[in-house]
């Protein structure tokens, strides 16, 4: 079976994590916070499993030999470690991370699965675990919003954006030293180039490619997407916990005089 864009499939997985998480919600909604952190941890876990059996069935088909794609660095990836730190320790940061940066790049995996064109098919290992890995994330994300685990506020957000930066300009140096001492090109966090096609595309272009020494880097590249990371994570920040607030606030207002 081959994967199409815009097909029965593929709206399945763009509807499906809200519908799963909304049922989840409902049923764990009167259970108190403890039970709905295990269920948290049980699918973290579920998602983290799969992405290791993801991992070592590449090993093996690449005859034991080292690739990028087995290290968990890549955005989603790395977010299946987030969200378990996230609930196992319930840190706010860690939270905060999962649903301002990793959601929205996991939903935009599933809008954009351009990837699972390439596959011959998608009854195999790799196709299943790219399209339910990404859904997880999701479908736990949205769970943990919905039953109270993620509380932002403007410190926390400015917490998110620090840790953030930091993996960001992280990936860079890892990327580097993985294409200067294993000559592969890893591509962390995009920090050394866009997605082909995307309209980050632009912001590297404003920019070029320096080396210092081996080391390699699009500096205005690098700082504009940091600067556009901030911006996007913001706005939902805004639109996810300040606008809801102020509503609320203005609803009470109004109840009250009247």
């Amino acid at each position: 079976m081959k994967f199409q864009l815009w097909s029965f499939l593929h709206f399945f997985m763009m509807i499906s994590p809200f519908i799963i998480a909304y049922v989840l919600y409902i049923l764990t909604r009167k259970k108190d916070m403890q039970i709905k952190r295990y269920v948290g941890i049980f699918l973290s876990v579920i998602a983290v499993v799969l992405l290791i059996l993801r991992n070592i069935e590449i090993f093996i088909n690449g005859n034991y030999a080292f690739d990028f794609e087995i290290i968990p660095l890549q955005i989603c990836h790395f977010a299946n470690f987030v969200l378990l730190f996230a609930f196992y320790k319930l840190n706010d940061t860690a939270f905060g991370l999962a649903f301002l940066f990793n959601l929205p790049l996991a939903y935009l995996s599933l809008v954009f699965a351009d990837g699972l064109e390439n596959y011959t098919s998608i009854i195999n290992f790799r196709g299943q675990a790219y399209i339910w890995g990404h859904m997880l994330i999701v479908i736990i994300t949205i769970y943990a919003y919905m039953t109270g685990f993620i509380h932002i506020n403007l410190k926390k957000y400015i917490d998110v954006s620090k840790l953030l930066t930091i993996l960001y300009i992280l990936s860079l140096f890892i990327n580097n030293l993985f294409r200067i001492f294993l000559g592969e090109r890893s591509n962390y966090f995009y920090a050394e180039h866009p997605e082909a096609g995307t309209p980050l595309e632009f912001f590297f272009n404003l920019g070029n490619v320096v080396t210092i020494g081996n080391f390699e880097v699009n500096i205005i590249y690098m700082i504009v997407m940091i600067l556009f990371g901030y911006f996007v994570t913001f706005m939902i920040y805004l639109l996810s916990f300040e606008l809801p607030k102020y509503l609320s606030q203005r609803k009470q207002e109004i109840l009250t005089q009247n």
